[in-house]
């Protein structure tokens, strides 16, 4: 007896390039899955030259240290999320033409980060020396100097980088104009498209005052940075668009938001419990809709102590694909990873006592960006 033809996996018959830009556009999360549908699929999306073009996830953090033990006094560092291992990009920025101890990391963004160049200052005085903006890619070690923009020699503000790969390989680095008072009365915002600074007057009122110790978001093309009273703020690339929105709770201190699986999060201790994390999630950036998606105690967190919040702990980041909320506490600056589904904490390592702030999640990015920004 004849036996029946054997059926044929009609992806098999595809091309790999072709079958490789076919899976370039899906989530990081889908493609994980896609490892278990054959032997040869989960080879194709673990090859070291198809995986440049893949989408990629949260493989560590920088940061850096301050020690008068050692010269330099400063380091630049960098953990894998597991702890464990070689680390996955050297944090010497050999590739950059300024030593690493007069180099400052500020912002990180979808594989680029922004850093402070200093140049060389002879006298060692007490004010901020001169210093220019860098981007670059650790991934592909391209870079790109910023020019100088409108700030008085030595003067430092708040600097923070946007860049979404899935919209256009352009990046934006913006800068808050505060007053005297602290309020922010503008923007500078750099655009790599136009290789030029360009000054926009702010329209969210006269009173905004940032949460500069909170990290910002861009998402959808807008710069969102958390305030002392007034909620987000939120600003597109154009200086076109102002944007004020509320957050969840009242009476709120301190806080932080960041991206969680393409939406904005908000996490802040509980109104009625200083020692519960709450974390919200804005549903519809149109009607201000937020959803409470996960509340937990710091009992829980750390080990039966209870924490405050931001002068015991710190939350790094929310992992951009899981459930997952990495958390920085103690002496020792702990680094250790909250699971919200299965209410697990794992510790990953211990980064020095002497680490500072901030934290910069790294997601890397192979593609040549700033290829054609030098």
């Amino acid at each position: 007896m004849e036996s029946p033809p054997e059926k044929r996996n009609p992806a098999s018959s595809l091309a790999d390039e072709l079958l490789v830009e076919i899976l370039r556009r899906v989530p990081v999360r889908s493609l994980c899955r896609f490892k278990c549908v054959s032997r040869s699929w989960r080879n194709l999306i673990s090859d070291p030259d198809y995986r440049k073009k893949l989408p990629q996830t949260l493989v560590g953090f920088f940061y850096q240290s301050l020690s008068g033990k050692r010269y330099p006094c400063s380091a630049n560092h960098f953990t894998n999320v597991t702890g464990k291992g070689i680390p996955f990009i050297y944090p010497s920025f050999s590739f950059l033409p300024v030593p690493s101890d007069d180099l400052v990391l500020l912002d990180s963004c979808n594989g680029l980060l922004l850093c402070r160049c200093f140049e060389p200052d002879p006298h060692k005085g007490d004010e901020i020396p001169p210093f220019h903006y860098a981007v670059c890619n650790p991934a592909t070690q391209k870079w790109v100097m910023l020019p100088d923009g409108s700030w008085a020699s030595g003067e430092a503000r708040t600097a923070l980088l946007g860049f979404d790969p899935a919209v256009s390989s352009h990046f934006y680095v913006v800068e808050y104009v505060l007053d005297e008072g602290e309020c922010v009365i503008g923007v500078e915002i750099y655009s790599s498209k136009t290789a030029a600074w360009s000054f926009k007057e702010s329209e969210w009122g006269d009173d905004v005052m940032l949460y500069r110790k909170a990290r910002s978001v861009f998402l959808n093309v807008f710069m969102h940075m958390l305030t002392f009273s007034d909620g987000i703020v939120l600003a597109d690339m154009e200086g076109k668009t102002w944007r004020t929105i509320p957050v969840p709770t009242d009476g709120w201190s301190g806080g932080c938001i960041h991206q969680a699986q393409g939406r904005l999060c908000f996490i802040n201790v509980d109104d009625a419990d200083v020692f519960k994390l709450s974390i919200w999630i804005l549903e519809d950036h149109g009607t201000n809709e937020w959803t409470l998606k996960h509340s937990v105690r710091t009992l829980l967190l750390f080990g039966w102590k209870n924490l405050q919040f931001e002068w015991r702990y710190t939350v790094i980041t929310v992992h951009p694909e899981c459930n997952l909320i990495y958390f920085v506490y103690g002496w020792n600056r702990t680094l250790m990873a909250y699971e919200m589904d299965r209410k697990e904490v794992r510790v990953i390592r211990d980064l020095g006592h002497d680490c500072l702030e901030p934290y910069l999640a790294y997601v890397p990015l192979f593609s040549e960006a700033l290829a054609d920004e030098q």
